[in-house]
C-alpha cells in the first residue's frame, strides 16, 4: 500500500483550460475539458491502485466533475481547498475522510490545500517542519519549508508521500 498525494484536480472546471488564468498562471495544456478530466483520471489510475490512500489536497471539482470520482481509485480523503463545499453530498460519497488538514506526525508535516504560515516564531513553525501543500498552481511555493503539489508542479500525476518526504529532507540538509 503506498500514499499517494494529489492537489488542485478541478475535474470539469472550464476555466482552466482555453483561457489565460489570473496571477500570472498560465492554462493547463488540454484543448478540451473533456481531455484534461481524461488525462487527469488516467494519470491517477496509473499511479494509484485500489489499496493504495490518496490524500487529495482539495479543489476537486467543479459542475459535473464529480462525475470522475467513482473512476478514481484509491481510498481518497479529502483535505478542502477553497473550492470545496463540505457539505457536498457528492464529496462525501467519494472521500472516506473530509477534514481541513491532515498531519504525518512522525515527520512533522502539515498538509494542507492553502500554504499555513512556517514563520520563526509562530506557533505552527514549532510544530511542523515542512507544509506540503496546494493551492498555487504554477506559482512557486512561499519558503523552503513549503512544498506545492499542484497538478501543474507535478506533471499532472499523483506523487507518493514517501518521495516527498525524502525530497524535503534532502533539501534541508
Amino acid at each position: 500500500m503506498t500514499t499517494w498525494i494529489i492537489s488542485d484536480t478541478h475535474f470539469g472546471d472550464r476555466n482552466l483550460v482555453g483561457t489565460e488564468l489570473a496571477e500570472g498562471k498560465s492554462t493547463r495544456p488540454f484543448a478540451t475539458v473533456s481531455e484534461m478530466n481524461e488525462c487527469l483520471a488516467d494519470n491517477w489510475n496509473d499511479h494509484i491502485a485500489a489499496g493504495d490512500v490518496v490524500l487529495h489536497l482539495g479543489d476537486v471539482y467543479t459542475g459535473t466533475g464529480w462525475e470522475m470520482l467513482a473512476r478514481l481509485n484509491g481510498q481518497k480523503h479529502l483535505i478542502l481547498g477553497n473550492h470545496d463545499n463540505p457539505l457536498d453530498g457528492n464529496l462525501a460519497a467519494a472521500f472516506t475522510s473530509i477534514a481541513l488538514w491532515n498531519v504525518e506526525v512522525a515527520e512533522k508535516i502539515a498538509l494542507t490545500h492553502v500554504p499555513i504560515d512556517l514563520s520563526r516564531g509562530r506557533g505552527l513553525a514549532d510544530r511542523f517542519d515542512f507544509n506540503i501543500h496546494g493551492h498555487l498552481h504554477g506559482r512557486p511555493a512561499p519558503t523552503e519549508r513549503h512544498l506545492c503539489v499542484s497538478l501543474e508542479q507535478t506533471d499532472y500525476k499523483p506523487v507518493g508521500l514517501e518521495d516527498l518526504v525524502a525530497r524535503l529532507r534532502a533539501d534541508e540538509g
